[in-house]
């Protein structure tokens, strides 16, 4: 018989996690490098367009595949109290859980307030600059951190990925 509650619960959990992954991944390959190449009042306007969207994006994506992990890692260690020979590999499984909650907190605590200062910072009045309209240094640097945390996230996702590959014993 076909486990309803489990297939609900891993189709919700996979698909948001595909969702903030690609996110994650789309903002280190494509959106970090092409912001910075901008002139800073295109810079400003991309931001102020989709800035708050793409942070609304990617924090309730996150948000519901941690849930949705979390109650289907709760479930599956029920379930795997029942089966004899054929239950998943759990310290897999919790190692997944732990990436998945690390790159959970670096997108919190470092993308999304990076994020914000530098919506912030550009939503400013440019003042005129000598050199042509460089970014100012604490500009450059909340880019670098927002670059930086990105990729990390992205980096600890994908060890989340590989450990519960490895706990589903695929």
């Amino acid at each position: 018989m076909t486990d309803i509650t489990f297939i609900v619960l891993l189709f919700v959990h996979v698909g948001t996690v595909i969702l903030w992954m690609g996110a994650s991944i789309l903002y280190v390959s494509v959106l970090g490098p092409s912001i910075g190449k901008l002139a800073p009042t295109s810079r400003a306007d991309l931001m102020k367009t989709i800035g708050s969207a793409y942070e609304r994006y990617i924090v309730s994506n996150a948000t519901i595949a941690i849930v949705a992990g979390l109650i289907l890692y709760g479930y599956m260690t029920q379930v795997a109290k029942t089966l004899p020979n054929n239950s998943p590999e759990v310290p897999w499984l919790a190692a997944g859980i732990i990436f998945g909650l690390i790159a959970y907190i670096i997108g919190i605590v470092v993308v999304m307030r990076s994020n914000r200062k530098l919506m912030r910072m550009m939503s400013q009045t440019p003042t005129p600059s000598p050199d042509s309209g460089a970014p100012s240094a604490e500009m450059k640097m909340v880019q670098r951190r927002l670059a930086i945390g990105a990729g990390l996230q992205a980096l600890f996702l994908f060890l989340a990925l590989l450990s519960m590959v490895v706990g589903a014993n695929l």
